[in-house]
């Protein structure tokens, strides 16, 4: 595999922090947190392929997976010749930087991911619960689809971004999950990767794992179990659902901070 680096954008001079996005906002999502983190590090924002191919009118590649984004990260921190780095990841993004860090432990200095859809960790821990298979039905569902408003807003409920009812196309990142819905279409991906315990339990990289309050039953279990897992691994709760560390950014980059000064004796 020897993909072409994912689109990014590369601010502020000092260590690098390496910021990867979610499955339908995208790397516009980082730019408030980018902005600050700017005055003393260097921060590198990364596109998802999934987004890139959505906006471009592309469709997706038959063998469109988990490896796909990682082995781009890869390839994208190679190009900007980064040895070891500190890894963010919101949501898909936080899935897709767990699994670099298992499969690269070397080049993550520490991992912070806000709820990631990390499923074959409830998998391996045997929590299917109903609610764990009802997602991954709902998500298979509209595999290879062309996904409609209505998918698009079931989809946000499940996600924990809303309730049913709400007035979604009064929120600020309407037209952005608008535009970007088709991505919706390759969640069923998520499901189909495959990681082990054994693997989680001997990364010695530090992880904050960080779930809202509100937030789905299947989310907040795998960012308990991240956190109670990984050797060096801590749970942050922030007030709010999916989307806690935009509604609570200025907590969120205390706490990142913090956290990124932790070196692994």
């Amino acid at each position: 595999m020897n993909p072409l680096p994912l689109l990014h954008d590369v601010t502020g001079v000092g260590e690098p922090i390496v910021m990867v996005p979610g499955g339908l906002s995208g790397w516009q999502s980082w730019i408030p947190f980018a902005e600050p983190l700017a005055n003393d590090r260097q921060v590198i924002r990364v596109q998802l392929r999934s987004i890139e191919l959505v906006e471009a009118g592309q469709s997706f590649p038959s063998d469109y997976g988990t490896l796909t984004e990682r082995e781009a990260l890869r390839a994208t921190v190679d190009r900007l010749g980064l040895t070891s780095f500190d890894l963010v990841g919101w949501s898909y993004g936080g899935h897709i930087a767990l699994a670099f860090a298992l499969e690269y432990p070397q080049r993550v200095r520490t991992l912070t991911v806000i709820e990631p859809p990390a499923f074959w960790i409830m998998r391996e821990s045997g929590r299917t619960t109903a609610s764990f298979r009802q997602h991954e039905a709902e998500d298979r569902a509209v595999a290879g689809r062309e996904i409609t408003i209505a998918d698009l807003k079931d989809f946000l409920v499940r996600a924990g971004l809303g309730q049913p009812g709400d007035a979604f196309e009064s929120m600020p990142g309407w037209p952005v999950w608008v535009r970007n819905r088709q991505s919706i279409a390759t969640n069923g991906t998520i499901w189909d990767y495959v990681d082990s315990l054994d693997r989680l339990r001997r990364l010695d990289v530090p992880v904050l794992a960080v779930k809202g309050s509100e937030t789905n039953d299947v989310l907040a279990a795998i960012s308990e179990d991240l956190a109670e897992q990984a050797p060096h691994g801590r749970l942050l709760e922030l007030p709010g659902g999916h989307a806690c560390h935009i509604q609570n950014m200025d907590r969120f980059l205390v706490a990142l901070a913090a956290h990124t000064a932790v070196v692994v004796a």
